[in-house]
């Protein structure tokens, strides 16, 4: 009774702080037909991450509504700021109409987007924000509404005591930083519990392993583990689940929250590996940030809140566990497995992407 009425006023919380803050507009389901068959770049950080392929299918869906072009720009991991760099510049000498950037760096893209935007490029930010006074569309997750959602489901899950550790995700990016501040402010009302470590780290599951890995050997009494997103929580887990194999623990011992619920974290959460994960509607902010930079490319303000000289709108968070996974709508943030299982046909509407 008593985890049924926290979570009832957790959520109550949160959908005041939604409303108050932004609300998020759909894509219409019958858009008009762009005056142009405009050219749209959308440019990403790490397109290898389930998520942004997800998002892909929204872009491709919107731009094929519209009868406009889309090509992704993949950097192939957010530590490769000069590639994303590059492909902006090469966007500007193909000279596309409109972009979609979520930029690796809030503060590292300012100047290449100011290029493209002096070039005549309209832009939308999508997902990352960017430090910038001159960008007239932003679609976005509320990333300190996230990381409340996130610690409200840990001390929860913990039982409001015990040890915890994060692994935030990359370093320097400010969505990771916001996600980690929601997260650690939550949790600061409850005394009994101890953030022990804050480890940021690459987003593959490689980097995430071993980091994991190491803080679980310093602190293999930890309560709960915060990791970043798919791929750091598929490595975290596993860590988790060779130390429990070793120990002889079953699946739960260590509570883990997330983000998102694609690369095997589903199962996870069915298998009791993973007590929960915050989701977002990402296929419809993709849809919506292309009908945003058609809105752009042909004079139109997009919709959403005044913010910094331009617009804003935020798109839904709500959280999922085993009890529920069963009963949410899917639409808007889970493409087709068909479109996940066939990456190879997609590839040539992308650039780049290849880690080095």
């Amino acid at each position: 009774m008593k985890s049924k009425v926290f979570r009832t006023l957790t959520l109550l919380v949160a959908i005041a702080a939604f409303v108050i803050t932004a609300a998020f507009t759909a894509p219409s389901v019958e858009a008009a037909k762009a005056k142009k068959p405009w050219k749209i770049a959308v440019v990403v950080p790490n397109g290898v991450d389930p998520y942004f392929f997800s998002k892909w299918f929204g872009s491709v869906r919107a731009a094929k509504e519209l009868g406009v072009s889309v090509k992704m720009y993949d950097a192939g991991g957010y530590e490769f700021l000069p590639k994303q760099v590059a492909h902006v510049e090469d966007i500007i000498a193909a000279k596309y109409d409109g972009m979609i950037i979520c930029p690796i760096s809030t503060k590292g893209m300012v100047n290449a987007v100011h290029k493209a935007m002096d070039a005549g490029i309209k832009v939308v930010v999508d997902n990352i924000d960017l430090d910038s006074n001159r960008v007239k569309n932003r679609v976005m997750k509320n990333s300190y509404e996230l990381g409340l959602w996130i610690g409200a489901a840990m001390a929860e899950a913990i039982q409001y005591k015990g040890k915890v550790f994060m692994l935030p995700g990359p370093s320097g990016i400010e969505m990771v930083t916001s996600m980690a501040k929601g997260f650690e402010d939550y949790l600061s009302h409850y005394p009994k519990v101890k953030i022990v470590a804050k480890e940021f780290t690459k987003s593959n599951v490689q980097a995430a392993y071993q980091t994991a890995e190491d803080l679980l050997k310093k602190y293999p009494d930890v309560a709960g583990i915060y990791p970043w997103s798919t791929l750091i929580t598929r490595g975290t887990t596993d860590a988790v689940k060779a130390l429990s194999k070793a120990k002889g623990w079953k699946p739960g011992k260590i509570k883990i929250v997330t983000h998102n619920i694609a690369v095997g974290v589903e199962k996870d959460i069915r298998d009791g590996w993973t007590y929960g994960a915050v989701l977002a509607e990402q296929i419809g902010m993709a849809s919506q940030a292309v009908y945003n930079v058609v809105d752009l490319i042909e004079g139109r303000q997009p919709p959403g809140n005044p913010h910094r000289g331009g617009t804003l709108s935020y798109i839904k968070n709500f959280m999922v566990y085993k009890s529920s996974l069963d009963e949410i709508d899917r639409s808007g943030m889970q493409a087709p497995k068909n479109w996940m299982i066939k990456r190879a046909k997609r590839a040539k509407n992308i650039v780049g992407g290849k880690r080095r």
